[in-house]
């Protein structure tokens, strides 16, 4: 997928079902959610600084995120292997869609650094 400028809804929720995803695109026209980078474009706005973010994404609108994805992160970002397990134990049929989602994952990652490489420079 080729890097695009759009919008991006701020919020402090995961949107995790294609439902939602495709209303919150109906509604505001925002082609993606993030979570992070919300607060950090509300302190440069009010300090006067301008802000751009830079995403890969990896949960498009056609997924929906399965239990584990939601349960498995802690507010750090880390991962709750017991949280992530009991999660799989109780929904095994979820496997296909974790892997699928990891895989989706390191292939944004890879996307974003070899982006970063070809445009961001140091000072």
């Amino acid at each position: 997928c080729a890097p695009n400028a759009a919008s991006i809804l701020g919020s402090d929720a995961v949107v995790a079902s294609t439902s939602q995803k495709q209303a919150i695109f109906a509604t505001t026209g925002c082609v993606a959610v993030d979570i992070e980078s919300g607060a950090v474009a509300e302190v440069a706005s009010a300090a006067g600084v301008p802000f751009a973010a830079v995403r890969a994404i990896c949960d498009t609108a056609d997924r929906t995120l399965p239990p584990a994805a939601l349960v498995a992160l802690d507010n750090a970002g880390a991962i709750g292997f017991a949280r992530l397990l009991t999660s799989i134990v109780a929904h095994p049929t979820q496997i296909p869609a974790l892997i699928g989602l990891g895989r989706d994952a390191a292939r944004a990652r890879t996307a974003l650094l070899d982006w970063l490489s070809k445009n961001v420079r140091e000072p």
